[in-house]
């Protein structure tokens, strides 16, 4: 078995890469904390794409990465940072943007994602689950919290709730999943 392609999607300028997430975060969240507007973000990640990848092959892999790219940052708001994490992961970092504007985005990218990626004719069709998180108001929040949260949110969705795939979630997680990770309790955002 072979790990997930990294695509190289330095061709669309509008997409950061993984090392320039944290500090276009940082800068996000300062600012959202400096006008007490809310932050929100995306997590994304292709349902059953390494199974797509060994069966398809790298170089249709990598193709369907920067395909997905290219529609994220069509559909993203004009105001938004698109990010992408390497394997099959992207973020949205959405100023100014509610949990449920947030959550009503999440659905709609999910959504075109679906469409887009039936056009492959792969069964079962490939998919996007997304995890939602947002700011609350006031300043007691860190970034690398929400961060935390949305990926969270993403993984549960992927493994608690059926049907695994296909779903954007921005519901409360359970208490046993906050303690997963390597936070602080002071990192979290209200839930």
């Amino acid at each position: 078995m072979t790990a997930v392609v990294q695509a190289d999607l330095r061709f669309l300028p509008g997409v950061l890469q993984r090392e320039a997430l944290r500090p276009a975060l940082q800068a996000a969240a300062e600012a959202a904390r400096a006008s007490g507007h809310s932050l929100a973000l995306l997590t994304l990640d292709i349902d059953q794409f390494k199974d797509y990848q060994d069966q398809a092959g790298e170089a249709s892999a990598q193709q369907v990465l920067g395909q997905l790219g290219l529609l994220l940052e069509q559909l993203k708001p004009s105001a938004a940072t698109l990010a992408y994490l390497g394997a099959d992961e992207f973020v949205l970092i959405l100023p100014d943007t509610s949990l449920a504007q947030a959550h009503a985005l999440a659905e709609r990218l999910r959504q075109r994602i679906a469409e887009a990626l039936a056009l492959l004719n792969r069964q079962p069709p490939l998919t996007a689950t997304l995890g939602v998180a947002a700011s609350p108001p006031g300043r007691d929040w860190l970034a690398e919290g929400l961060l935390a949260l949305a990926d969270a949110r993403m993984t549960f969705a992927k493994r608690r709730l059926p049907p695994h795939r296909n779903q954007a979630w921005a519901g409360v997680l359970p208490s046993d999943w906050q303690a997963r990770l390597a936070l602080p309790a002071e990192a979290w955002p209200s839930l």
